[in-house]
């Protein structure tokens, strides 16, 4: 698929960032803000739980570190973005995006804006975020400087109540290094180089797809598959696709996952969607998947003001 993207354009609204307490106040708002650029899984719920942590409350689940930006009109939001920090620190998630109007490519634009300043400030290279194909915001998403570098397909699983043995392990974090390994052997590099370029990227990259089940195919040579479970999505990496790895990799997915799963399939991965549609899997729709990548900005806290007298003048 072609690239899309480009360097962020100016605007003349600004996104400002949001304190908790006033973040956990936007929680009786939403409804205000009807229309959904961008909608994942918990998104609104971040909104809660930082005004919470913020609180001093113990015995609170930890929190990621989350932004929230909002672009004022009036007393209200013309829009609201939210993004949280993904492990490792290098890498952000844009996990909400809304609109009071219909449509504001203005708002859009300055919300992605301040995400990319405040990510950057924080330490992060990279921010990601995934949109609907055909959306009527893309060219706004685009403008905000963010490149749509590989598409994704995604199927309703099929699910089965018959247990079925597989070659297939439960991942330990010793797997970590041969997951990446596998990642840089099954996904393409004009993929790889906007995603993750790093293990660290790829850590990121791997917390947002919010899996709590990892298993692993071994080979002789390392790993030569992968299968991520989540709530609701299900994640593929197979290297050598001969062997019945696709077919061993789908009936996992069909025996472990959640009622309303749905597999998420790269445009690269065909084989992976050949099977996928033979087993009679319903298509759903089409995302894109994209990413801004930043400077880093770190303060230099060794440089003083000096006063102008103490300054040696040339002889």
């Amino acid at each position: 698929m072609p690239f899309a993207g480009g360097a962020a354009e100016m605007s003349e609204l600004r996104a400002d960032s949001l304190s908790p307490i006033d973040a956990a106040t936007l929680w009786p708002q939403l409804h205000r803000l009807g229309t959904e650029v961008i909608a994942t899984r918990s998104a609104e719920n971040l909104l809660l739980a930082s005004g919470l942590a913020a609180t001093g409350l113990t015995h609170l689940p930890k929190v990621p570190r989350t932004v929230v930006l909002g672009v004022k009109r009036g007393l209200s939001y013309r829009g609201v973005l939210i993004a949280r920090e993904l492990a490792g620190g290098a890498g952000w998630e844009v996990c909400s995006v809304r609109l009071a109007r219909d449509k504001d490519d203005e708002a859009i634009v300055a919300l992605l804006t301040g995400v990319s300043r405040e990510v950057a400030q924080r330490g992060g290279r990279t921010v990601y975020l995934r949109y609907a194909d055909g959306s009527p915001h893309a060219q706004a998403l685009r403008r905000g400087g963010f490149y749509a570098y590989r598409l994704e397909r995604l199927y309703a699983v099929r699910l089965t109540d018959k247990p079925a043995e597989t070659l297939f392990r439960p991942a330990s974090r010793a797997d970590r290094h041969g997951v990446f390994r596998l990642y840089c052997r099954a996904v393409p590099e004009i993929v790889r180089r906007h995603e993750a370029p790093t293990q660290q990227d790829w850590r990121a990259v791997l917390d947002s797809y919010d899996c709590n089940k990892e298993f692993v195919l071994d080979r002789d040579s390392g790993l030569n598959a992968w299968v991520g479970l989540g709530e609701r999505e299900a994640h593929l990496l197979i290297d050598n696709p001969a062997g019945g790895a696709v077919e061993a990799a789908l009936d996992l997915v069909e025996t472990l996952s959640g009622r309303h799963a749905t597999l998420v399939v790269a445009e690269h991965q065909g084989n992976v969607e050949h099977a996928a549609v033979e087993r009679g899997y319903t298509a759903l729709g089409v995302r894109l998947m994209c990413a801004r990548r930043l400077g880093v900005m770190n303060t230099l806290k060794e440089v003083v003001a000096v006063p102008a007298e103490t300054v040696p003048l040339p002889q």
